[in-house]
């Protein structure tokens, strides 16, 4: 068996890195395709769906105010690495409080009999 050259070795590793962002530039195409392809935000099915979920209007209501505010802020130009991260973890608690209101109001009132 040969013993295989630092030259051979550097080649390798940048024939693989040229290969990687080539993948990547690819992907990224092919992500930019697929968000022009997104179909627009259905309002009232999603607040149909809450309701039926048992939230209350107002609180179906705040669940799309919560939803308009997390895409405004996503459009927003980045400014630090965290802030998408702990946006979508501040969204997450505030729709997790509204989905368990209607299981507390249940439990409320099994409570009381």
């Amino acid at each position: 068996m040969e013993a295989i050259t630092r030259r051979e070795v550097m080649g390798a590793a940048a024939l693989g890195g040229t290969v990687a962002l080539a993948a990547m530039a690819g992907k990224t195409a092919n992500a930019q395709e697929s968000d022009d392809a997104k179909p627009a935000f259905a309002r009232d099915a999603e607040k149909k769906k809450v309701m039926d979920c048992g939230m209350t209007e107002e609180e179906a209501e705040c669940w799309l105010h919560v939803s308009d505010a997390a895409g405004s802020f996503f459009k927003l130009p980045k400014l630090h690495s965290m802030d998408e991260h702990e946006v979508a973890h501040a969204i997450h608690v505030i729709q997790n409080k509204l989905l368990g209101r209607p299981t507390y109001r249940e439990y409320l009132k099994i409570s009381k009999e």
